[in-house]
């Protein structure tokens, strides 16, 4: 007889609550420390302390995995009542959490399949999705795991930032790049290749509209290229409702087909590793 499966990812999926509902997805909290304050991601930690806490002070966070015993236990609570667990983890260049999970699962009692994103955000969360909606057509644990080391070259994650100050102080980026991009009002489209996991800078925009001229590009690209039935266009928290609404109606507006499109506020992860004004949109090539 087939085990159940469950799909687990940590919360730098940053999905919705409500869409960890609808597709029974569970998550471990990632520790982020803020200013000398540790709490969990979305817990003792919101957003807003994040953003908050660079705009106002400069104060740069820092993100922690959960131990191994951690990610042991909570992948035990269900292989223990009979479950096999597909786990999605964040993007292996991005943290060493990957690795950490890897190493819980095999010390875990029990059938775990660790599998990296080579994605951070929705990126990482549409593969937990897909996971989920492979679980619900019947493949055991094994064959998801499988598939969503295929599937995962597949996901088109596109980013646009309204600044790079975060990025330049962080080191992610170097200095003179965030400079230049200041003075010459420059917002390079980025995108994270599911090859490689690594981040691509593409086309720039430039001005007063480079938000709006970004959109038209990405809806083009999504049109194109993409499965209309699952999307995210995502936005990070500290964006105001008469920002980013206006983007929300422009993007469904021009992506007519994509009817499910989840649009709603980022959690804690874009905001620890790109300080805000950041878009996202997601979705899966065909």
């Amino acid at each position: 007889m087939q085990k159940p499966v469950v799909i687990t990812t940590d919360s730098s999926a940053d999905l919705p609550p409500y869409v960890l509902e609808q597709y029974g997805i569970h998550i471990i909290r990632m520790y982020i420390n803020v200013e000398g304050r540790t709490g969990r991601d979305g817990i003792e930690i919101q957003p807003m302390d994040i953003y908050n806490a660079f705009t106002e002070r400069g104060a740069l966070p820092k993100t922690a995995a959960p131990s191994i015993v951690e990610y042991r236990e909570f992948f035990e609570q269900f292989t223990k009542q009979g479950a096999a667990v597909v786990h999605i983890g964040l993007n292996h260049k991005f943290s060493s959490v990957i690795h950490v999970a890897t190493l819980a699962a095999q010390e875990a009692e029990g059938e775990v399949y660790v599998v990296d994103s080579y994605q951070f955000c929705v990126g990482m969360g549409i593969m937990a999705v897909k996971a989920a909606q492979w679980r619900d057509e019947g493949l055991p644990a094994s064959e998801i795991a499988a598939k969503a080391e295929t599937e995962r070259a597949k996901v088109l994650s596109l980013y646009y930032m309204d600044n790079m100050k975060f990025l330049s102080k962080s080191g992610r980026c170097p200095r003179v790049v965030a400079m230049c991009a200041t003075l010459l009002d420059l917002h390079p489209l980025l995108s994270i290749s599911g090859v490689t996991g690594e981040v691509v800078v593409g086309k720039k925009f430039r001005g007063k509209n480079a938000r709006e001229d970004w959109l038209r590009h990405v809806t083009g690209k999504f049109n194109e290229q993409c499965d209309p039935s699952l999307s995210f266009f995502m936005h990070s928290p500290e964006i105001p409702p008469e920002v980013y609404e206006p983007m929300n109606r422009a993007a469904k507006s021009m992506m007519p087909d994509f009817a499910n499109m989840v649009q709603d506020g980022t959690g804690c992860s874009v905001i620890s590793h790109v300080g805000g004004g950041c878009y996202a949109m997601i979705a899966m090539m065909r």
